[in-house]
C-alpha cells in the first residue's frame, strides 16, 4: 500500500522513529496540498496498487509523517483524499497530541468520514516512560487526553500502538494495565503491539533501543493474561516461531516483501506462508539464530 508522507515536521523526537534526522530538513513545499495531490495522482495514474498488506488485497491508504496533524492544510488534504478515494479505508498515523484540543478533535472526527481509522502510539504507562521515548515533555499527558477525546467523540476507529524496544519492553504489562484502567471498554479500540523496526533514528540510536525477539517475546508471554482482556489485539513484525502458540493467531504480515527475508531454517517451516519471516535489517544486526522451524 502507498504510505503517503503527509508532513515532515513533528512535535516529538522519538528515539526509535523510522525517519532519519534529514527527513525534517526537507523542503516542506513538496508536502503542501498541491504537491500531495500531484504525488497521489502520479501514483494512481501509473497503476500503483492501493492495497492493505495485511487484509488480503483490500484497497487501503496510510497517511504518515512526521506528524500529519501539524500540516497547515491538514483538513483540506483529508477532504481531498476522502473524496478522491471514496470507499477506500484510510489510516492516519499520529502521536495523538493535537487531539487533546477538543475543538481540533471534533473537526477531525467530522472530516474523517468512514472507512477511516487513526493509529496513535503510546510509549508507556506514565509520563516518565512515554516522554523519555517521545523526546518531548508533556507528550504523555497530551496523547492520553487526545485518546480520551477521540473515544468520547466516537469518530474514526481507534488503534493504540505500543512499540516494543529496549526502552519500553519492561513497562509493557504496565502499559496494558494502564489502558484497561483508563479506557476500560477495550472493545472500543484495537491494540497493536509492534516489534520496532531498525531504520532511521532507531538505527542511529541502536545501542539505546536494541531488542531481540527473545526479549519482546518474553514480554508478550508474561503479559498473556492481560492480552486476553483485549477483544482485538494484533502483533506486527513477529515471526510465528518467536511467540507462544496462543499468540500466533494475533500475528499479521504488514511489511512489504522486499523488507523481509526467510533464512534457510524457514524452508522447513510449515507456517512459512502465514509468517512475516525476519525483518531484513533485524538479520543484519542480530542474525537469524533465534528462528526455528514449526511443525503443524
Amino acid at each position: 500500500m502507498p504510505d503517503i508522507a503527509f508532513w515532515n515536521k513533528c512535535d516529538n523526537s522519538c528515539v526509535m522513529c523510522t525517519n532519519p534526522p534529514s527527513f525534517a530538513l526537507q523542503d516542506g513545499a513538496q508536502y503542501r496540498l498541491k504537491g500531495q495531490i500531484e504525488k497521489l495522482e502520479r501514483y494512481l495514474k501509473g497503476g500503483g496498487p492501493v492495497y492493505a498488506k495485511d487484509s488480503g488485497g483490500v484497497p487501503y491508504l496510510s497517511l504518515t509523517g512526521g506528524e500529519p496533524t501539524l500540516h497547515p492544510e491538514f483538513f483540506q488534504l483529508l477532504a481531498y483524499f476522502r473524496r478522491r478515494l471514496p470507499g477506500v479505508p484510510i489510516t492516519l498515523l499520529s502521536n495523538g497530541r493535537r487531539f487533546s484540543d477538543l475543538k481540533f478533535a471534533k473537526r477531525f472526527a467530522a472530516a474523517a468520514r468512514p472507512p477511516f481509522s487513526v493509529g496513535v502510539a503510546l510509549h508507556g504507562p506514565s509520563a516518565k516512560v512515554h516522554d523519555a521515548v517521545a523526546g518531548a515533555r508533556g507528550a504523555f499527558a497530551q496523547t492520553v487526553s487526545g485518546l480520551a477525546n477521540l473515544l468520547a467523540l466516537g469518530g474514526p476507529a481507534l488503534e493504540i500502538r505500543i512499540i516494543l524496544h529496549k526502552k519500553t519492553v519492561a513497562s509493557f504489562p504496565a502499559a496494558l494495565r494502564f489502558l484497561l484502567r483508563k479506557f476500560p471498554d477495550a472493545g472500543r479500540y484495537r491494540v497493536t503491539v509492534i516489534h520496532y523496526e531498525i531504520e532511521g533514528m532507531s538505527e542511529a540510536n541502536h545501542d539505546a533501543v536494541a531488542l531481540r525477539f527473545s526479549g519482546s517475546s518474553a514480554a508478550l508471554s508474561a503479559a498473556l493474561p492481560l492480552i486476553r482482556r483485549f477483544p482485538e489485539l494484533r502483533l506486527y513484525h513477529f515471526p510465528l516461531c518467536q511467540v507462544r502458540a496462543e499468540l500466533r493467531p494475533l500475528c499479521r504480515v504488514t511489511l512489504p516483501r522486499e523488507e523481509r527475508v526467510y533464512p534457510a531454517v524457514c524452508r522447513r517451516c510449515s507456517a512459512r506462508k502465514d509468517c512475516v519471516g525476519l525483518m531484513r535489517e533485524y538479520r543484519k544486526k542480530f542474525g537469524s539464530s533465534e528462528l526455528k522451524a514449526l511443525r503443524r
